[in-house]
């Protein structure tokens, strides 16, 4: 695909990945151009029921976003009772990762 024109190389991007960037919010208004190139780098990532994707005090290094299934933030402290729902098209992680990087940031808040 390297050998293609970068406007082909694009609308292929879009057609292939069409299911993807169609059903997640963050996606909705952003230009064809990124959504070409941010599709390709998706991972996907299958976790059971009842499983976590992460604790609180983890270091958080990825974003997600909810293709299908459900999902929520628990406390498990109170038989992981639920008190954040996240929908389909929905993402999750981008707030803990700037939470990392203000407890983990030596250099004080000058950046804030």
């Amino acid at each position: 695909m390297d050998e293609l024109p970068h406007n082909l190389k694009i609308e292929i991007s879009l057609y292939i990945h069409e299911q993807t960037y169609r059903n997640i919010y963050f996606m909705k208004d952003k230009t064809m151009s990124l959504i070409a190139w941010i599709c390709p780098l998706l991972k996907t990532y299958l976790v059971q029921q009842e499983a976590y994707v992460y604790f609180e005090g983890d270091e958080v290094v990825n974003v997600f976003f909810m293709k299908e299934g459900t999902c929520g933030y628990v406390l498990p402290k109170y038989n992981n009772s639920k008190y954040i729902n996240i929908s389909t098209g929905c993402d999750f992680g981008a707030e803990d990762i700037i939470a990392c990087i203000l407890k983990n940031d030596s250099g004080g808040d000058d950046w804030i």
